[in-house]
Protein backbone atom coordinates (compact mmCIF):
# COMPACT_ATOMS: atom_id res chain seq x y z
CA UNK A 1 0.00 0.00 0.00
CA UNK A 2 1.46 3.83 -0.64
CA UNK A 3 0.25 6.32 1.50
CA UNK A 4 0.61 9.62 -0.75
CA UNK A 5 -0.31 13.02 0.93
CA UNK A 6 -4.43 12.72 2.07
CA UNK A 7 -5.11 9.07 0.29
CA UNK A 8 -3.72 5.23 0.44
CA UNK A 9 -3.59 3.44 -2.59
CA UNK A 10 -3.26 -0.48 -3.49
CA UNK A 11 -3.76 -2.90 -6.27
CA UNK A 12 -6.87 -5.41 -6.06
CA UNK A 13 -5.62 -7.54 -9.22
CA UNK A 14 -5.81 -5.26 -11.90
CA UNK A 15 -8.04 -2.59 -10.09
CA UNK A 16 -6.39 0.41 -8.28
CA UNK A 17 -7.87 1.59 -5.08
CA UNK A 18 -7.05 5.26 -4.11
CA UNK A 19 -8.65 6.33 -0.81
CA UNK A 20 -9.32 9.28 0.48
CA UNK A 21 -8.49 9.37 4.36
CA UNK A 22 -8.37 12.22 6.15
CA UNK A 23 -10.64 12.25 9.44
CA UNK A 24 -14.66 11.58 9.61
CA UNK A 25 -15.22 14.12 6.68
CA UNK A 26 -12.13 12.73 4.63
CA UNK A 27 -11.89 16.99 4.57
CA UNK A 28 -8.97 18.54 2.08
CA UNK A 29 -6.73 19.91 3.78
CA UNK A 30 -4.57 20.09 0.76
CA UNK A 31 -5.96 20.89 -2.36
CA UNK A 32 -3.54 18.24 -3.86
CA UNK A 33 -5.34 14.51 -2.21
CA UNK A 34 -2.73 12.86 -3.86
CA UNK A 35 0.90 12.76 -5.10
CA UNK A 36 0.44 13.01 -8.83
CA UNK A 37 4.22 12.06 -9.56
CA UNK A 38 4.05 8.98 -6.66
CA UNK A 39 0.66 8.11 -8.74
CA UNK A 40 1.70 8.04 -11.60
CA UNK A 41 5.02 5.71 -10.72
CA UNK A 42 3.05 3.59 -9.06
CA UNK A 43 0.89 2.53 -11.84
CA UNK A 44 3.79 2.47 -14.31
CA UNK A 45 5.31 -0.26 -11.81
CA UNK A 46 1.85 -1.91 -11.85
CA UNK A 47 0.98 -2.77 -15.40
CA UNK A 48 -1.83 -4.87 -15.22
CA UNK A 49 -4.09 -2.27 -13.50
CA UNK A 50 -6.87 -1.23 -15.99
CA UNK A 51 -9.07 0.34 -13.90
CA UNK A 52 -9.11 2.95 -11.02
CA UNK A 53 -11.29 2.97 -8.35
CA UNK A 54 -11.81 6.31 -6.23
CA UNK A 55 -13.36 6.26 -2.61
CA UNK A 56 -13.26 7.55 0.56
CA UNK A 57 -12.35 5.94 3.92
CA UNK A 58 -15.50 5.56 6.10
CA UNK A 59 -19.06 7.26 5.84
CA UNK A 60 -18.14 9.88 3.30
CA UNK A 61 -16.41 10.32 -0.36
CA UNK A 62 -15.01 13.78 0.81
CA UNK A 63 -16.84 17.10 2.27
CA UNK A 64 -14.15 19.24 0.28
CA UNK A 65 -12.12 21.79 1.75
CA UNK A 66 -11.63 22.46 5.09
CA UNK A 67 -13.27 26.32 5.25
CA UNK A 68 -11.42 27.13 8.34
CA UNK A 69 -8.37 26.91 6.25
CA UNK A 70 -10.32 30.02 3.73
CA UNK A 71 -8.11 32.90 3.74
CA UNK A 72 -4.95 31.97 5.97
CA UNK A 73 -3.02 30.97 3.03
CA UNK A 74 -0.50 33.11 1.47
CA UNK A 75 -2.24 34.04 -1.86
CA UNK A 76 0.44 33.06 -4.20
CA UNK A 77 1.04 29.81 -2.28
CA UNK A 78 -2.74 28.56 -2.50
CA UNK A 79 -2.60 29.30 -6.22
CA UNK A 80 0.25 27.25 -6.73
CA UNK A 81 -1.63 24.63 -4.37
CA UNK A 82 -4.51 24.87 -6.70
CA UNK A 83 -2.65 24.12 -9.52
CA UNK A 84 -0.69 21.02 -8.34
CA UNK A 85 -4.50 20.03 -7.58
CA UNK A 86 -5.92 20.60 -10.69
CA UNK A 87 -3.07 19.13 -12.38
CA UNK A 88 -3.40 16.07 -10.78
CA UNK A 89 -7.00 16.03 -11.92
CA UNK A 90 -5.80 16.28 -15.41
CA UNK A 91 -4.25 13.67 -15.03
CA UNK A 92 -6.68 11.68 -13.66
CA UNK A 93 -9.01 12.81 -16.37
CA UNK A 94 -6.48 11.21 -19.19
CA UNK A 95 -5.38 8.43 -17.54
CA UNK A 96 -5.80 5.29 -20.62
CA UNK A 97 -7.64 3.23 -17.88
CA UNK A 98 -11.07 2.70 -16.47
CA UNK A 99 -11.95 5.30 -13.71
CA UNK A 100 -14.75 5.34 -11.19
CA UNK A 101 -15.61 6.96 -8.06
CA UNK A 102 -17.30 5.38 -5.16
CA UNK A 103 -19.49 7.73 -4.06
CA UNK A 104 -21.06 7.38 -0.36
CA UNK A 105 -22.15 9.95 2.42
CA UNK A 106 -21.26 13.56 0.95
CA UNK A 107 -19.22 14.20 -1.99
CA UNK A 108 -19.18 18.23 -1.85
CA UNK A 109 -16.92 20.84 -3.10
CA UNK A 110 -13.31 19.75 -3.53
CA UNK A 111 -14.99 16.30 -2.82
CA UNK A 112 -16.70 16.31 -5.93
CA UNK A 113 -14.57 18.29 -8.46
CA UNK A 114 -12.37 14.76 -7.66
CA UNK A 115 -15.43 12.67 -8.62
CA UNK A 116 -15.97 14.49 -12.12
CA UNK A 117 -12.12 13.58 -12.97
CA UNK A 118 -13.47 9.89 -13.55
CA UNK A 119 -15.15 8.60 -16.60
CA UNK A 120 -17.91 7.41 -13.72
CA UNK A 121 -19.50 7.79 -10.30
CA UNK A 122 -21.08 5.25 -8.81
CA UNK A 123 -23.51 6.97 -5.52
CA UNK A 124 -24.81 5.11 -2.59
CA UNK A 125 -28.65 5.93 -2.47
CA UNK A 126 -27.69 8.21 0.74
CA UNK A 127 -25.46 10.11 -0.95
CA UNK A 128 -25.08 13.90 -1.63
CA UNK A 129 -23.26 15.87 -4.19
CA UNK A 130 -22.80 19.57 -4.52
CA UNK A 131 -20.67 22.44 -5.10
CA UNK A 132 -21.21 24.64 -2.01
CA UNK A 133 -18.59 27.29 -2.74
CA UNK A 134 -20.60 29.77 -3.20
CA UNK A 135 -21.84 29.86 0.43
CA UNK A 136 -18.48 30.61 1.60
CA UNK A 137 -17.85 33.73 -0.91
CA UNK A 138 -15.29 31.78 -3.33
CA UNK A 139 -15.56 29.02 -6.32
CA UNK A 140 -14.95 25.64 -7.01
CA UNK A 141 -11.06 25.95 -7.65
CA UNK A 142 -9.86 22.84 -8.97
CA UNK A 143 -11.41 22.74 -12.30
CA UNK A 144 -15.21 21.61 -11.25
CA UNK A 145 -17.13 24.03 -12.91
CA UNK A 146 -16.06 23.19 -16.55
CA UNK A 147 -16.34 19.72 -15.80
CA UNK A 148 -19.88 20.03 -14.23
CA UNK A 149 -20.67 22.11 -17.39
CA UNK A 150 -19.59 20.04 -20.02
CA UNK A 151 -21.51 16.29 -17.81
CA UNK A 152 -24.42 18.35 -17.89
CA UNK A 153 -24.99 21.49 -19.94
CA UNK A 154 -25.00 25.27 -18.98
CA UNK A 155 -28.26 25.89 -17.51
CA UNK A 156 -28.14 22.77 -15.20
CA UNK A 157 -24.47 23.22 -14.24
CA UNK A 158 -25.27 27.51 -13.87
CA UNK A 159 -27.91 26.68 -11.60
CA UNK A 160 -26.18 24.02 -9.30
CA UNK A 161 -23.12 26.26 -8.61
CA UNK A 162 -24.96 29.73 -8.55
CA UNK A 163 -27.12 27.80 -5.93
CA UNK A 164 -24.75 25.98 -4.13
CA UNK A 165 -27.42 23.45 -4.35
CA UNK A 166 -26.75 19.97 -2.52
CA UNK A 167 -28.40 17.20 -4.68
CA UNK A 168 -29.61 13.93 -3.66
CA UNK A 169 -28.67 10.65 -5.23
CA UNK A 170 -31.76 10.01 -6.93
CA UNK A 171 -31.73 13.41 -8.29
CA UNK A 172 -27.97 13.33 -8.97
CA UNK A 173 -29.10 10.30 -11.43
CA UNK A 174 -32.34 11.53 -13.13
CA UNK A 175 -29.91 14.66 -14.00
CA UNK A 176 -27.15 12.33 -15.53
CA UNK A 177 -24.25 13.55 -12.43
CA UNK A 178 -23.96 10.28 -11.38
CA UNK A 179 -23.54 6.85 -13.69
CA UNK A 180 -25.90 4.79 -11.44
CA UNK A 181 -26.91 3.93 -8.25
CA UNK A 182 -25.98 1.23 -5.86
CA UNK A 183 -28.34 -1.11 -4.37
CA UNK A 184 -26.29 -0.67 -0.43
CA UNK A 185 -25.58 1.85 1.52
CA UNK A 186 -22.24 1.37 0.36
CA UNK A 187 -21.25 1.67 -2.97
CA UNK A 188 -18.03 0.02 -3.63
CA UNK A 189 -18.31 -3.25 -3.93
CA UNK A 190 -20.67 -2.34 -6.70
CA UNK A 191 -18.38 0.08 -8.55
CA UNK A 192 -15.93 -2.61 -8.27
CA UNK A 193 -18.43 -5.15 -9.84
CA UNK A 194 -19.17 -2.59 -12.37
CA UNK A 195 -15.53 -1.71 -13.03
CA UNK A 196 -15.22 -5.34 -13.43
CA UNK A 197 -17.89 -5.39 -15.99
CA UNK A 198 -16.47 -3.72 -18.12
CA UNK A 199 -12.71 -4.76 -18.27
CA UNK A 200 -14.26 -8.70 -18.45
CA UNK A 201 -13.22 -10.28 -22.08
CA UNK A 202 -10.91 -7.04 -23.14
CA UNK A 203 -7.47 -6.91 -23.53
CA UNK A 204 -5.34 -3.79 -21.93
CA UNK A 205 -4.52 -2.62 -25.40
CA UNK A 206 -7.91 -2.81 -26.26
CA UNK A 207 -9.11 -0.76 -22.91
CA UNK A 208 -6.31 1.96 -23.59
CA UNK A 209 -6.98 2.27 -27.41
CA UNK A 210 -10.40 3.17 -26.70
CA UNK A 211 -10.15 5.22 -23.70
CA UNK A 212 -6.89 6.88 -25.31
CA UNK A 213 -9.32 7.72 -28.47
CA UNK A 214 -12.05 9.06 -26.18
CA UNK A 215 -9.83 11.85 -24.60
CA UNK A 216 -8.15 12.58 -27.33
CA UNK A 217 -10.96 13.31 -28.98
CA UNK A 218 -12.59 15.26 -26.31
CA UNK A 219 -9.29 17.67 -27.02
CA UNK A 220 -10.33 17.78 -30.66
CA UNK A 221 -7.51 15.89 -32.05
CA UNK A 222 -8.10 14.81 -35.91
CA UNK A 223 -8.02 11.05 -36.34
CA UNK A 224 -7.75 10.11 -32.79
CA UNK A 225 -7.96 6.37 -33.10
CA UNK A 226 -5.22 6.02 -35.83
CA UNK A 227 -3.45 3.10 -35.63
CA UNK A 228 -5.49 1.74 -32.37
CA UNK A 229 -6.96 -0.87 -34.85
CA UNK A 230 -3.98 -2.60 -35.79
CA UNK A 231 -2.29 -2.29 -32.77
CA UNK A 232 -4.97 -4.49 -31.20
CA UNK A 233 -4.85 -6.71 -34.20
CA UNK A 234 -1.49 -7.26 -34.22
CA UNK A 235 -1.80 -8.23 -30.37
CA UNK A 236 -4.99 -10.45 -30.92
CA UNK A 237 -3.21 -12.90 -33.80
CA UNK A 238 -0.86 -13.60 -31.25
CA UNK A 239 -2.67 -15.62 -29.19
Amino acid sequence: MLRTNLSELYAEDNIAVLTIDNGPKNLLTEPEFADRKKLLGWLDENPQVGALIITGKGRHFSHGADVSLFGTSDSNELSAKLENARELLRTIEKLPIITAAAINGGCFGGGLEIALSCQFRIASPSAFLGLPEIMHGVVPGMGGMERLYRLLGKEKALQMILCGEMIGAKEALDMGLVTKLSENRNSFDETKAFVKELLNGKSLTQIHAIIDTINLASDGVTDPSKGKFEAALAEASKQ
